[in-house]
């Protein structure tokens, strides 16, 4: 009497990538645009991962998210990014640099972070991706993630061997620097690849620490985002009433981001042939640097002005805050 094989594979069971199916995929997202691509099982990462894991756990703890309370609601899925993909088995990452040059240079301009130049990354990464997954055209489930997904991309990027995570938090990849837009792509399937961490090159250097305006950092990799530009104008709703009037003077002109902690690292210094990889287009006009058109223009102008730019995130009366304080910082103390 036949009997059914004591080994047949579950249901849901994937068969791994093969190596020369992993190099397509690779060479098929750096065909649509990312010059750093990188992969790294789940099952292979476990341990090395929960070190990243636990140290952001730690971070949410010390309160540092500040009033970002969806990061807290998020913990539970960003350590397991199978709460994430259900099917996931390893994580892809992808990165693409981002102009490292600010424009413009005069100091008593208006200043934005220099990623929000160009297209709005939450979209378009998506969509670049979209169209290297299908040219691949190997048979998978997948989901896209950017920062607006409950994964710890940076943490993965460094385990794939993509770049190192600084003193800033940031990741730093030797040749490109930090000014970096970063992916994550959950696959259903294995690649075989575990943790290929590259060594943390920072070695002595404490230029992001030292060069912080307000102070933001408690220490090597510990950021304080209350007391951070970016934070406090991007995500930071109402008013400042915690930050004190010698915190609001050392914001400077910043009224959307803040690059100090990338301007004074050393691995930003050095042009690239691909700084002009993230393309520059209409949409740099939400960046208006004129103090006069930037007073008087109301909501509805406002919004339509960032309506397809990642500025949409800051609000009107959130913008109208930064920009008062802007503004004042022009003035001597």
């Amino acid at each position: 009497m036949p009997t059914e094989k004591a080994n047949k594979e579950p249901v849901d069971y994937t068969p791994p990538l093969s190596p020369l199916e992993t190099a397509s995929l690779f060479e098929a997202i750096r065909e649509a645009g990312f010059p750093l691509v990188g992969a790294v099982d789940l099952a292979l990462a476990r341990d090395a991962f929960r070190t990243h894991g636990d140290r952001y756990a730690a971070w949410i703890e010390r309160g540092f998210h500040g009033e970002m309370a969806y990061l807290e609601r998020g913990l539970e899925r960003r350590l397991d990014p199978t709460l994430v993909l259900p099917a996931a088995k390893s994580v892809v990452v992808c990165a693409i640099p981002y102009r490292r040059r600010a424009d413009p240079v005069d100091p008593a301009a208006p200043r934005y972070a220099r990623y929000l130049q160009g297209p709005d990354y939450h979209k378009r990464l998506p969509e670049m991706l979209e169209g290297a997954l299908a040219a691949w055209g190997a048979s998978a489930k997948w989901k896209i993630c950017v920062d607006t997904s409950a994964v710890l991309e940076r943490s993965w990027a460094a385990l794939a061997g993509l770049g190192w995570i600084g003193k800033n938090t940031l990741l730093i990849n030797p040749k490109l620097g930090s000014y970096l837009f970063l992916a994550t792509i959950l696959l259903d399937r294995e690649t075989g690849l575990g943790p290929s961490p590259l060594p943390n090159y920072c070695g002595n250097c404490t230029a992001c620490l030292d060069g912080c305006p307000t102070s933001a950092f408690a220490g090597a990799g510990a950021l304080d985002s209350r007391k951070c530009i970016s934070y406090l104008t991007l995500e930071k709703r109402g008013e400042w009433s915690t930050v004190d009037e010698t915190a609001k003077r050392k914001m400077g002109t910043w009224i959307a981001g803040c690059d100090v902690c990338q301007e004074v690292c050393p691995y930003n210094l050095k042009p690239s042939r691909l700084d002009e990889t993230w393309p520059a287009d209409a949409r740099d006009s939400a960046l208006v640097v004129e103090w006069e058109k930037l007073a008087g223009e109301d909501e509805a102008a406002y919004r339509e002005r960032v309506r397809v730019s990642a500025l949409s995130r800051v609000k009107f009366p959130e913008m109208r805050r930064n920009l008062e304080n802007a503004k004042r910082n022009l003035s001597p103390t």
